[in-house]
């Protein structure tokens, strides 16, 4: 409340108060960042290519329990854990070949090409995949996105899936399991034959790649590999029984890396790790509650299981309706920092019996998070809930039809920036009725504003009367000061919904704006501490505040001096400081969001300025608060000049 006198003593050690209390914050958000957030993201990217096979010989020869009883009650064996590229070959139950992996055997990181080079593999030329297939442990361990860089320079695709024995190794696997002691099934180390009938290369479309292996029991293995002309595999497993006895087994597939995403941030509001929707339920758990012990065990389960990165999605996928076990875990050593998260589905027992054969089919996604494909995979399959693999925030229902509006927005236009300009047109457009309410607040607030200050400065000592009076000028000018806050209120979801959109969509990762921006989901390169530029001299991450972060600024100064002045100087003196205090955070933002609100923020001024002028004929200028204030700080300067010389 205005209790204040414009001489008060107090009024300058208030203000002074106020304008340190942001300084500080500032800098401790600064500090914050420059002393221990970038370090400690830093340190961990470092630690990336060291800690990741650390300890690679001491995981060697072990078996992880990592579906101990995970099958349906039915004794089928475990997963082996795959760290160590351990062979999931076994010469008794649930006892995997303690051979290392033929990648691996020195325990220590190659260069990834290196590892490529060693063994004999079978190229993968799809439409917008490209990789190979190895003859020996038959993984599908090599996949590069031919759509997406790195980087901007665009010279390296993005490799999504690698071998065990590098810095990022990523991989699948598919294999059989037995409860039965002497069986020799095909593991990491089997080293597989190309069938006759098998084509040379994996294309989209295109025949099979067939794989086999006589595991010398009178049991044939052959495994089938097929590409779709995006990002779906399809293997078909099948064993013929040539010995005279039946033999019970169990097919599974697993999803397994033994590093962190290079780009993982741990970012709350974005989820990496293992994903799956299973039993009619959606499961997300973090990494570092794996780190922890933490496990997922599902018996007799439907559905499918994966692992997640911020764009791209691996995910195993077996017939709709078909019954596994799923078992996810992870594991960390505290010493090295050697990390590996698996992700297990185990199919019921299957009984071979002598000359027969028996057949099992699933689905691999490999690639980039598009929700258009799918959903095309979810009707032509019947996967369920395929779409969980994208984290759509807890406003999933806001945020999933703006994430379809922007993605055809982009297809229409073909210009990833105007089809996020006109998205947030249309967006403002459908809150127009909303702004358009707390805007007519606002002005009904404006015009009895000055009786307001009257009533503060008459009842001033007493603030019951002062409530009173207020109350009944509301009532007699049918004002509501809250009117303006509901609507305001049920924005805020719209904001995080769009938040959520432009985090999460690739359509924005390395596209270009006008100017200087060539990346959306990066934050604005440039900044003001070195003039943009001109200076040649690159400022620490936290002073990091670019061009655009800058215009951010502007349009909320220009917002709220179009904006009536609050009648409370303590609020009217934080609102001041106010623009500044965010635009330091949405500095660090992806630069499409910032863009976004700026752009937002100019809608704003326009509608407010419609509805000022339409309700009340109310004074429009942008520099009408600003005046309002001028003016208010010329009479105290007189005042004060006054008293000084009576």
């Amino acid at each position: 409340m205005q209790s204040q006198k414009p001489n008060d003593p107090n009024a300058r050690e208030d203000h002074r108060r106020l304008v340190m209390a942001v300084l500080v914050s500032l800098l401790i958000l600064i500090g914050y960042r420059y002393f221990y957030e970038d370090p400690m993201l830093q340190k961990q990217h470092d630690a990336q290519v060291a800690r990741q096979m650390a300890d690679q010989k001491a995981h060697e020869g072990k078996t992880a329990q990592s579906g101990a009883d995970s099958a349906t009650g039915n004794g089928a064996a475990a997963v082996p854990n795959t760290a160590a590229g351990t062979d999931a070959a076994a010469t008794g139950a649930q006892t995997p070949d303690a051979a290392p992996a033929a990648v691996a055997d020195d325990g220590k990181l190659h260069p990834r090409a290196d590892v490529l080079a060693r063994e004999k593999r079978v190229p993968i030329e799809g439409d917008h995949l490209m990789g190979s297939l190895p003859l020996v442990g038959g993984r599908l361990d090599d996949v590069l996105l031919k759509d997406h860089y790195v980087d901007l320079e665009k010279k390296e695709h993005v490799a999504l899936l690698s071998p065990s024995g590098t810095a990022q190794a990523f991989f699948t696997e598919s294999g059989w399991l037995s409860g039965e002691n002497g069986v020799a099934l095909p593991g990491a180390q089997t080293r597989w034959t190309l069938s006759p009938a098998s084509a040379q290369r994996l294309t989209s479309g295109g025949k099979p790649v067939v794989l086999q292996w006589d595991n010398g029991q009178g049991l044939v293995f052959t495994r089938s590999v097929s590409l779709d002309k995006d990002y779906l595999f399809t293997i078909t497993q099948s064993v013929t029984n040539n010995s005279p006895a039946p033999v019970t087994l169990n097919a599974y597939h697993t999803v397994a890396r033994n590093s962190l995403p290079p780009d993982y941030s741990g970012f709350y509001s974005l989820h990496e790790g293992p994903v799956g929707y299973m039993g009619g339920k959606g499961y997300e758990p973090q990494y570092k509650s794996l780190d922890k012990g933490d496990t997922i065990d599902l018996k007799d389960t439907s559905g499918w299981l994966g692992i997640t990165d911020k764009y791209w999605l691996v995910a195993t996928l077996p017939k709709p309706k078909q019954k596994f076990n799923a078992h996810v875990f992870g594991s960390k050593n505290e010493t090295s920092g050697a990390v590996h998260y698996q992700a297990d589905a185990v199919d019921a027992d299957v009984r071979v019996a002598p000359g027969k054969t028996e057949t099992e089919t699933s689905y691999l996604y490999a690639g980039a998070k598009e929700l258009h494909l799918i959903h095309d995979y979810q009707d032509k399959y019947g996967f369920t809930k395929l779409e969980y693999g994208i984290d759509f925030g807890m406003w999933y229902l806001i945020t999933k039809p703006f994430y379809y509006l922007l993605h055809w927005l982009i297809s229409t236009t073909g210009n990833v920036a105007v089809g996020m300009l006109l998205m947030t047109l249309v967006i403002r457009g459908l809150m127009f009725p909303l702004a358009s309410k707390s805007f007519r607040a606002m002005a009904k607030m404006r015009v009895v504003g000055p009786r307001i200050k009257e009533l503060q400065e008459i009842y001033k000592d007493d603030r019951t009367k002062l409530q009173m009076e207020i109350y009944a000028l509301y009532q007699k000018e049918d004002v509501n000061p809250f009117s303006g806050c509901f609507p305001m209120f049920v924005q805020i979801p719209v904001f995080f919904a769009l938040y959520k959109v432009i985090l999460i969509s690739v359509d924005l990762r390395h596209a270009p704006f006008w100017g200087w921006i060539r990346d959306l989901s990066a934050p604005d390169p440039t900044s003001v501490f070195n003039l943009f530029g001109l200076i040649h001299w690159t400022p620490p991450a936290p002073l990091m505040i670019g061009a655009w972060p800058v215009i951010y600024c502007i349009t909320m100064v220009m917002q709220r001096r179009l904006s009536p002045p609050m009648t409370d100087p303590a609020q009217e003196k934080l609102q001041t400081y106010f623009p500044f205090f965010i635009t330091v955070m949405m500095a660090h933002f992806a630069v499409g969001l910032v863009i976004y609100w700026c752009w937002s923020n100019v809608l704003s001024m326009v509608q407010q300025y419609y509805i000022l002028r339409k309700h009340g004929g109310q004074e429009t200028s942008l520099l009408f608060g600003h005046s309002e204030r001028r003016g208010k700080k010329k009479a105290a300067k007189e005042k004060t000049a006054g008293g000084g010389a009576g």
